[in-house]
């Protein structure tokens, strides 16, 4: 568990996989990625590279520096390592010029780096807005607009961590957008409130539309668990639960890798 005074961002779930359709939804869960800047001379992680570019051009010189980077998040598997790393750099940032920006000004810088790193196409908006927000987001991720953002009480995520997705980001877009219609009927469920309804059908979409297993999801409802989905383009896998079912439904996952349980929290990412 990462306990430092040093600027943080948080990971995420999905309940609405932005690619088919530009809207989106995730929310923020307790496992951090921290990032310290010292002096140096280099950042070769593209991705950091690129939020320091960004960061010189449109708020102030840091100088010569890189970034030390911990992190609690699983990469490449869906629960919004990448969008954790670049809003941790980002305040990190605004921390060693002496300013403490709006979460949101300090997301936009964010999700620009991300861009230009090539992480994504949109700069994953929902997943960044959940990380530097706290809560569930829902959000335009063309319009780059979070529509709406609420808190989610009392709820543990059970996530079940998975590397090695196979697909290619050209692959995976390819698949999910024939499955257009389906998103948009889950955004629709998220507006009208139906939140564990339509995330959990985000999951069987997202699962059949790439090939992963469906057994986790069920297992974890079987379990009791409000909902469950596959994460971001997976191949990790999210729950969530009330407090009394997170035994069960951790059992449940137990079966398909070394699941982990988090708080969903509702706060936003962290600057001294």
């Amino acid at each position: 568990m990462l306990e430092s005074e040093l600027p943080f961002a948080y990971a995420g779930g999905s309940a609405l996989n932005a690619v088919a359709s530009w809207k989106g939804a995730a929310f923020a869960i307790s496992l951090k990625v921290e990032v310290k800047v010292v002096e140096g001379k280099r950042i070769d992680n593209k991705l950091l590279r690129s939020v320091y570019e960004v960061f010189k051009e449109q708020v102030c010189d840091p100088g010569e520096v890189t970034f030390v980077v911990k992190s609690e998040v699983p990469p490449a598997g869906g629960l919004k390592s990448s969008s954790a790393v670049a809003n941790a750099a980002t305040l990190a940032l605004f921390e060693r010029c002496g300013m403490r920006p709006s979460p949101y000004y300090a997301l936009k810088l964010s999700v620009e780096a991300a861009k230009r790193a090539g992480v994504t196409v949109t700069g994953a908006f929902d997943d960044a807005a959940a990380s530097m927000l706290g809560g569930l987001v829902i959000t335009d991720n063309k319009e780059m607009v979070v529509e709406e953002r609420r808190p989610l009480e009392g709820l543990r995520a059970i996530v079940l961590p998975r590397g090695g997705r196979g697909l290619s980001y050209g692959e995976v877009a390819e698949r999910l957008r024939l499955l257009k219609r389906e998103f948009l009927k889950v955004y629709e469920m998220l507006k009208a409130g139906d939140l564990y309804g339509a995330m959990t059908l985000n999951g069987f979409l997202v699962a059949g539309a790439l090939g992963y297993p469906q057994g986790p999801v069920l297992d974890a409802l079987r379990a009791g668990a409000l909902a469950a989905s596959v994460s971001g383009n997976g191949p990790s896998y999210v729950a969530l639960a009330d407090r009394d079912k997170v035994e069960d439904v951790y059992e449940a996952l137990s079966k398909h890798g070394r699941p982990v349980v988090a708080e969903v929290v509702n706060s936003p990412a962290y600057l001294p």
